[in-house]
């Protein structure tokens, strides 16, 4: 096993074991060329029928392939109702952010989850059939191979990390530089920071940019997102429904 070492996005050591799964570049690469050079972004098309798209749209999430495809209005229509977990091979990512103002995380919850970074999203892989960590550095996302054993105490405290849309929403904490922060983001969110963390990182320790970015980031993550209470929720909507962006 690889384990990555606690501090600044990417750092790691090596381990012995089996190497961890990072996203393919081919995911990452829009987010990469977005951020890196906003400047010069050509005319995008909706991967599903061509029709060139406005500079604001929708998502859709592959799980098989964990990739993100930018489609059109009437394209993401298809897919707001009836889409079921194991129905089709693509899920509505929801426009839905949601800051978890209660949810510290204690350092012992954190050990219990055995994470050994401090910038990390978990979500739901359906094709999985279980609960994913991956963390954001300079060559990707790269995939934890722990258990994450302590990941159903957790949801037994915050009932409404229960309430996460399988594949399409995740649970995005920030502990970097004595942070304490923790979000519900559409996964999309969550490859646009990784995609920002390889444009800007500089050297072996990421410089001033990485940092710079990351801290807008964040702050512009907190100006949009709804204020919720993690100690609180409800029962988890149907699996693979990615239509309520209601933030509730």
């Amino acid at each position: 096993m690889r384990r990555e070492e606690a501090g600044r996005p990417g750092e790691q050591q090596q381990q012995t074991g089996q190497a961890p799964v990072a996203l393919p570049l081919g995911a990452l690469r829009r987010f990469v060329s977005r951020e890196g050079q906003p400047q010069r972004r050509p005319l995008e098309r909706c991967e599903l029928c061509s029709t060139l798209l406005l500079p604001t749209h929708r998502h859709l999430f592959a799980p098989e392939r964990r990739q993100v495809l930018c489609v059109c209005e009437p394209c993401a229509l298809l897919f707001r109702a009836g889409s079921q977990a194991g129905q089709g091979q693509y899920r509505l990512i929801p426009e839905r952010y949601r800051w978890l103002r209660d949810l510290g995380l204690t350092d012992a919850e954190w050990e219990a989850l055995g994470l050994p970074v401090n910038l990390v999203y978990l979500f739901y892989s359906s094709p999985a059939g279980r609960m994913l960590a991956f963390y954001p550095g300079p060559a990707g996302a790269t995939e934890s191979l722990l258990s994450l054993n302590g990941w159903q105490g957790l949801v037994a405290r915050y009932p409404r990390l229960g309430a996460l849309l399988p594949d399409v929403e995740a649970l995005l904490i920030n502990r970097v530089r004595g942070a304490r922060e923790a979000y519900l983001v559409p996964i999309d969110a969550c490859y646009r920071l990784t995609g920002l963390i390889r444009a800007n990182w500089r050297g072996l320790s990421g410089g001033l940019e990485v940092e710079q970015a990351l801290r807008t980031f964040f702050e512009e993550l907190q100006a949009r997102a709804e204020i919720v209470t993690a100690a609180a929720g409800r029962a988890a909507p149907a699996l693979g429904e990615g239509e309520d962006d209601t933030g509730s």
